[in-house]
């Protein structure tokens, strides 16, 4: 018998679409899923006349790889992660590699790395973006774990990656959850983009009156440019698509309300660990959060359009909100990659470098931002900020002209406004921290550093002549 080369567990809409990648690269791939009647459909629809065999017994499937046996995984993270890794690392052999490529905590990979390497086998925790689309032609793919099982990997697996340039884009960010990690803060920049540009719809479409469909062709004109990105291409098909039944533009009939699954809060929990100021990240989830909160929402005064009807005005100084907004989103992302280097040890442009194809965020300020970092030496955060602040100046103006008439038409703007405070923070010699400091110490005896002497201070704030 034949010994398959991968195995794909888990055949939902990602791991589907990934086995299909990898038999097209010429591999040959077992399927399995906990549902016998999911792998039978696969193997009858999908499937059929590949190089792809289903099981619906664990023990044949495992039995059917070639060793070193490597199984990828496509599983929900948390718990169904846990229970599958330890299933297999119970029938599995030392030099065995388990791959999970779902959207898993970075310290969950750190933990399973850790138990599994214990038991000989190696684990590789994989960030893997693009969605659908990705998974089935070229994904970007975040490597975590078993350095020597990526090697392995990257030789097979790899095969399957998005390509840029003639470079494929993968990469190995270091042990444990590195990879996850990275793809964490992939997504915290997703959220931020993502509420950025439906910012910039609702302003045009509810503010300044153009039509859904109007906006639509707006976005695919920014697309052109510096705003090129798959976020706004996609918005900008989705704004345009038509419902068939109602002959209204389907994204009309969408109730505003946006799940997630948890990688955004994810990404500011972890900067918050690690100290990282990433207010426009924390902003979007806290939004999204809101708007399924519907008890909370109460309707108040009408929004009011804008009465010039300066649409070009308008435009322009809602392109520059966007181009901004995405910007800073983009520096806060790197400033966290920083962050998370530090404990894992991967360059921070490799990030970049694997997002230029394939993933959700890839976009032209990636690929510029890539090539700075590439020959520019020194801290990643400020080379990338010191070359976006002249532009930055440069959009200030029409960037002030879209908050402050967003804020007349009583249109919320949360990314962009907390991307503005960011920037003027950033750019302010000084900031009143000094008065929160002189109140911490004023009730809690915190202490304080002086501008004009070396050393930490108290004062007891006149209350000793009391």
């Amino acid at each position: 018998m034949n010994r398959l080369d991968v195995g794909v567990y888990g055949l939902g809409v990602m791991g589907e679409a990934f086995a299909l990648n990898l038999e097209s690269r010429g591999l040959t791939v077992a399927v399995y899923n906990r549902t016998s009647e999911k792998t039978l459909q696969f193997l009858r629809g999908r499937a059929k006349g590949r190089m792809i065999q289903g099981f619906t017994d664990l023990k044949s499937f495992i039995g059917s790889l070639s060793r070193p046996r490597m199984i990828v995984l496509f599983v929900k993270a948390g718990r169904p992660v846990d229970e599958v890794v330890e299933t297999l690392s119970g029938m599995l052999e030392r030099g065995d590699v388990i791959m999970d490529c779902g959207n898993s905590h970075y310290r969950d990979s750190d933990r399973r790395f850790a138990a599994l390497s214990g038991r000989g086998i190696r684990f590789l925790g994989v960030g893997v973006s693009g969605g659908e689309e990705g998974a089935l032609k070229g994904p970007s793919m975040m490597f975590g774990g078993d350095f020597s099982a990526y090697v392995e990997a990257e030789n097979k697996i790899g095969r399957a990656a998005a390509v840029f340039e003639n470079s494929r884009c993968l990469s190995y960010f270091g042990e444990g959850g590195a990879g996850h990690f990275v793809k964490i803060v992939h997504n915290g920049i997703e959220y931020a983009i993502m509420q950025a540009i439906a910012e910039v719809y609702d302003y045009l479409a509810r503010g300044v009156g153009l039509s859904t469909v109007e906006v639509g062709s707006v976005f695919e004109d920014w697309g052109k440019g510096i705003l090129r990105s798959f976020l706004l291409e996609a918005a900008a098909r989705v704004l345009k698509h038509v419902d068939p039944e109602t002959g209204k533009p389907l994204v009309e009939l969408i109730l505003d309300e946006a799940e997630q699954k948890g990688t955004g809060k994810w990404a500011v929990e972890a900067a918050m660990e690690l100290g990282v100021s990433a207010p426009t990240i924390s902003a979007s989830v806290a939004e999204r959060t809101l708007t399924t909160q519907r008890i909370l929402r109460r309707p108040g005064r009408g929004v009011g359009v804008n009465g010039d009807r300066d649409v070009g005005g308008a435009v322009e100084a809602a392109r520059s909100a966007l181009l901004a907004t995405a910007l800073l989103s983009y520096i806060q992302g790197i400033s966290l990659l920083q962050a998370g280097a530090r404990n894992y040890g991967f360059r921070v442009s490799e990030a970049l470098r694997v997002w230029r194809a394939g993933c959700i965020i890839r976009s032209r300020i990636v690929e510029e931002f890539y090539r700075e970092l590439s020959w520019s030496p020194g801290d990643p955060t400020v080379v990338v900020l010191e070359k976006s602040i002249p532009q930055i100046e440069e959009l200030m103006p029409h960037w002030l002209q879209f908050i402050t008439n967003a804020s007349k038409m009583r249109i919320p703007t949360p990314a962009s406004m907390s991307a503005l405070s960011y920037f003027l923070s950033l750019r302010s010699e000084r900031l009143p921290a000094n008065l929160i400091q002189g109140i911490r110490d004023y009730f809690g005896g915190h202490m304080f550093k002086r501008v004009d002497r070396e050393g930490y201070f108290h004062s007891d704030w006149g209350r000793g002549s009391e």
